[in-house]
């Protein structure tokens, strides 16, 4: 019998824990996914919750009151948020500004034996290749670390992925049913913004280190598909997502605002709480 795949087992809890529910029966923690989405919810209300369209980055999505919010899914240590071939990741790295020195590094890395295309005879381990490539990574770290830069890749790896006709994520949820943290977007972007990642000496894009799927070191390529693709780590995901969910309830850009404007509702007299506090006041809301 095939192993079971727990990533998916937490995302039919989830589903089943909300699908057709009143808010008023929810766990607080799934009333706090909602707030975090919707703001003020009614507790009469029934949630709907359904699984994302395959291959695409949300893993299910969740209607209240007609309006839809999208949501990548986590669970356990798992760190890997984005996988690609090299055929369709270099040439978007190329349409967003990335050099061709930049990107000769990216495939260097990827393939490990010289070559840009792995035509190369022999194929080294991580530690020889980031010795070969030392300046190489450290002169592409400096140029895909620009803000600009990180907020693109970031939205291709984690929200939108590589289809653009479909609906991106709006937030991220790490955790299950019973237990989990909610980062959206907005909150994302101004935690990448506000946070220095030169501390990565490996080769990285904000808190995202580029690596390859196989490099098949000592041994013959099983599968090319494999050797061809690349995929992105985010260490720590599962203390960061916690931390960013905390971390920037207090405070919201103003550049974000119109973002976050749309996941919450207004006050009593019609107008909004001030940036200030806005996460905050939409949690601490009688329900």
């Amino acid at each position: 019998m095939a192993p079971v795949n727990q990533g998916y087992l937490r995302e039919d809890e989830m589903i089943e824990f909300l699908n057709n529910k009143k808010v008023a029966n929810l766990s607080s923690n799934l009333r706090s996914l909602l707030a975090s989405l919707f703001g003020v919810v009614d507790p009469e209300e029934v949630i709907k919750c359904e699984y994302g369209v395959e291959f695409t980055k949300p893993d299910f999505v969740i209607t209240y009151k007609g309006t839809k919010k999208y949501v990548s899914m986590k669970s356990g240590n798992a760190t890997i948020v984005h996988s690609e071939q090299v055929e369709t990741f270099i040439p978007f790295l190329r349409s967003i500004g990335i050099s061709e020195e930049t990107l000769k590094t990216i495939l260097l890395h990827q393939y490990g034996d010289g070559t840009t295309k792995g035509t190369g005879k022999k194929r080294y381990n991580n530690r020889e290749v980031y010795k070969w490539l030392e300046l190489r990574i450290r002169m592409a770290n400096d140029e895909l670390n620009q803000m600009p830069i990180i907020e693109k890749v970031i939205n291709r790896a984690i929200f939108q992925g590589v289809l653009n006709d479909v609906p991106p994520a709006d937030a991220i949820y790490h955790g299950n049913y019973e237990s989990g943290y909610t980062a959206t977007k907005a909150q994302i972007m101004i935690h990448l913004e506000k946070k220095d990642w030169s501390f990565f000496e490996n080769l990285h894009c904000g808190p995202l280190l580029i690596r390859p799927h196989a490099r098949y070191v000592d041994t013959e390529i099983r599968n090319p598909y494999q050797r061809n693709k690349l995929v992105l780590y985010w260490p720590k995901m599962k203390e960061d997502i916690k931390y960013i969910s905390s971390a920037y309830n207090n405070y919201i850009s103003a550049r974000y605002l119109d973002q976050i404007e749309e996941e919450m509702c207004k006050d009593s007299d019609g107008t909004l709480p001030h940036k200030r506090g806005l996460f905050s006041w939409v949690k601490n809301k009688r329900w």
